[in-house]
């Protein structure tokens, strides 16, 4: 039997890497369908929700589908009402590293093989965490923002503004697992001297090489001069940056956050701003998502922020695509 696959492309995993990288890895005995979705707005639910981050029409995915024995995807809705509507499927591959917008417990119902990607955006994350280090502790985008305002200012030459270098900080990374250990490793090639906190994840001989540490969460608060958030959001982690947190970090600390913005309690932060104690953060997500236009946090002096991007890179999608163009590969091969 030919195995009917449907890709559905978007904005970022685009049509065009399906059509090449799955004949690459399945061969051309598949009878392969690409399509785009159409746009739409992303929705980005509540952590516990059957699905989220999603976009677009289950209708379209049903109708694009409907014969498909196996659906490559990025954010499309894979519902519970998606999976019913599809009877022949027998396959899920999303491209992320979460299938969040998949309703898992109906695809085990099914007896659907559910695939993703994991760590498939780990290297962007974790440059783009270095350059938001950067950027945050030298200023760079306050000093792109007077520019634009047309000032020149000198301030930052004063002592009490500027900021560490690298090889004079102690970075504490929150979440020491694919993204944690490259930011890990990224960093101790600047000088910088790298302390994690995760339960879950232990010392490596390449780490006791780079000079990293393991610490619990206390002497990581206490002792960091910038502190990274790359833990998965959990019952336990989340909003883990409370007062209580926030009232042990050393003066000046910076935040970043590149992770999931629920880890971070909005309220406690903006509390913690004002009161002068945090010395700068750099926010790439939010809750919600995207945030409101009255955030105080988003435009609070000392607050830097893009729009959850810190993912986006082209070599992310190459990597999404092949990792589940393979996983369908060795599928075929298992059920042939």
């Amino acid at each position: 039997m030919t195995i009917k696959v449907c890709a559905l492309g978007d904005f970022f995993l685009a049509p065009e890497l399906f059509q090449k990288r799955v004949i690459n890895f399945c061969g051309n005995g598949i009878d392969l369908t690409v399509h785009k979705m159409s746009p739409g707005p992303m929705i980005s639910g509540e952590y516990g929700d059957t699905i989220r981050e999603y976009s677009g029409k289950e209708e379209e995915v049903i109708e694009l589908a409907r014969e498909a024995n196996a659906i490559l995807i990025h954010i499309a809705p894979i519902s519970r009402r998606v999976i019913n509507a599809l009877p022949n499927l027998k396959f899920i591959g999303v491209g992320r590293g979460g299938p969040v917008n998949v309703d898992q417990a109906a695809a085990i119902e099914r007896n659907i093989f559910l695939a993703n990607a994991p760590g498939r955006n780990a290297g962007a994350v974790a440059e783009f965490t270095v350059g938001a280090i950067i950027s945050t502790s030298r200023k760079i985008a306050m000093g792109t923002q007077e520019m634009r305002a047309n000032e020149w200012s000198r301030s930052h030459y004063h002592y009490e503004n500027t900021g560490l270098e690298l090889s004079e900080m102690i970075i504490g990374l929150i979440g020491y697992a694919n993204i944690g250990k490259i930011v890990g490793r990224l960093l101790s090639a600047f000088g910088a001297k790298v302390i994690f906190f995760d339960p879950y994840q232990e010392l490596t001989q390449e780490d006791k090489k780079l000079g990293i540490m393991k610490v619990d969460l206390d002497e990581l608060c206490r002792s960091s001069d910038t502190i990274s958030f790359h833990t998965r959001l959990t019952n336990d982690t989340e909003n883990m940056c409370d007062d209580s947190f926030l009232s042990k970090l050393k003066p000046n600390c910076l935040l970043i956050n590149t992770a999931r913005g629920e880890l971070i309690n909005q309220r406690s932060l903006l509390k913690y701003l004002k009161l002068g104690s945090v010395g700068g953060v750099f926010l790439d997500t939010f809750n919600p998502e995207p945030p409101m236009i009255n955030d105080p946090l988003i435009h609070h002096p000392k607050v830097f922020s893009t729009p959850h991007i810190a993912g986006a890179s082209k070599t992310s999608a190459h990597v999404a695509v092949d990792a589940i163009s393979k996983a369908l590969a060795g599928w075929i091969h298992d059920n042939k």
